[in-house]
């Protein structure tokens, strides 16, 4: 019966993963779409958010996989790639357009996790 008891009590600790904040994963793709949400007004403006954005989602893909969500993770990597082009971006009309494309890819990740949760 001991056993028993040892099971239970191991078991949710070996099903946790470290280093999972699922719930700080979402905020960041959340935060980093509202970073690139209104129009770029100049380019020194549009490349300071899509640093900030490029960081969000860079943590937000690390904790994804920490989380065990290589498919989500991806899909935020694809943002993060799209971010930092942004930061180099020769115009804001071209930040903007990079803008578009990431916020596409956070807005798939979000559903992808809203409708089949963490893979």
């Amino acid at each position: 019966m001991w056993w028993v008891m040892l099971l239970l009590a191991t078991t949710p600790a070996m099903a946790q993963r470290p280093f999972c904040d699922f719930g700080s994963a979402l905020g960041a793709l959340r935060d980093a779409d509202a970073a690139m949400a209104a129009p770029v007004q100049g380019l020194v403006e549009g490349r300071e958010r899509a640093g900030r954005a490029a960081e969000l989602l860079d943590g937000a893909g690390a904790t994804l996989i920490g989380c065990g969500c290589p498919d989500a993770a991806a899909r935020a990597s694809e943002a993060t790639r799209l971010a930092e082009e942004a930061r180099l971006g020769a115009s804001a009309a071209g930040i903007g357009a990079a803008f578009v494309q990431a916020r596409m890819r956070i807005g798939w990740t979000q559903q992808a996790l809203g409708t089949r949760g963490c893979r």
